[in-house]
């Protein structure tokens, strides 16, 4: 295995037999045994803008980075391909965390290697890749990654990638890293999860056929908002 695996019962109320997947130490996945069953916010965050707010069915979801495999648990509604470096992780999380079969295909690789190579075009791509709790591979962060996220999805496609950053969005990291993102696909959407906490969860969403642009700015002597916010363009 490329990590260290440990599955923790938890005691949380509400909840029914929760427990914890974990990678090299730190949270990766929590499940439990609710119907449908009780995940970390920011996979919650996920599902529902797929199936609910964008109401995707029967769509195929390329997911990189396969955690616990919680995305597509108890979700028969979709097509779910997971790639991740460890072969070992689905026989890991099957017996001793979902306690069943991953509902998906799984692909042991690269994540980077397999949306520079693959033919095949996806609906959505998630991009959930730790080695830990806060640690992206830097290969997985590049805008060359980026573009080659982008290339495996279909012309109205959308990117949803879980970053961990501080929760301020000022520190040069998370500078940078919505910065090349937004070079690749344009202006995203970014949604701080936990904003009372120094990291957090931050889900960025875009959209495939995003074009990036030059910063253009409001000012008092040039100001075409009245025009603009209606769909006209100034010249």
């Amino acid at each position: 295995a490329y990590a260290d695996y440990q599955v923790q019962a938890l005691d949380l109320p509400g909840q029914i037999r929760p427990r914890l997947f974990m990678s090299n130490g730190s949270h990766s996945s929590q499940i439990d045994e609710s119907q449908p069953p009780k995940t970390h916010r920011y996979i919650q965050v996920i599902r529902q803008t797929l199936l609910d707010e964008l109401k995707f069915r029967d769509k195929e979801i390329l997911v990189l980075g396969a955690g616990g495999f919680t995305l597509s648990h108890q979700e028969p509604h979709n097509r779910y391909t997971y790639v991740d470096i460890d072969p070992a992780i689905r026989s890991i999380a099957e017996e001793h965390f979902l306690r069943g079969p991953v509902q998906g295909e799984f692909i042991a690789e690269d994540a980077r290697h397999f949306v520079s190579v693959t033919e095949r075009r996806f609906d959505a791509v998630v991009v959930d890749v730790y080695s830990n709790r806060a640690a992206i591979p830097s290969h997985l962060v590049t805008q060359e990654f980026w573009q080659a996220s982008r290339r495996v999805l279909r012309p109205d496609g959308l990117l949803m990638a879980n970053l961990i950053l501080d929760s301020r969005l000022v520190s040069p990291y998370s500078r940078h890293v919505l910065d090349t993102i937004e070079s690749v696909y344009g202006r995203c959407a970014v949604e701080v999860l936990q904003k009372s906490f120094r990291d957090a969860n931050v889900i960025v969403t875009c959209h495939a056929a995003g074009q990036p642009a030059s910063r253009s700015l409001y000012t008092d002597e040039r100001n075409s908002a009245d025009l603009e916010k209606f769909g006209i363009r100034a010249h």
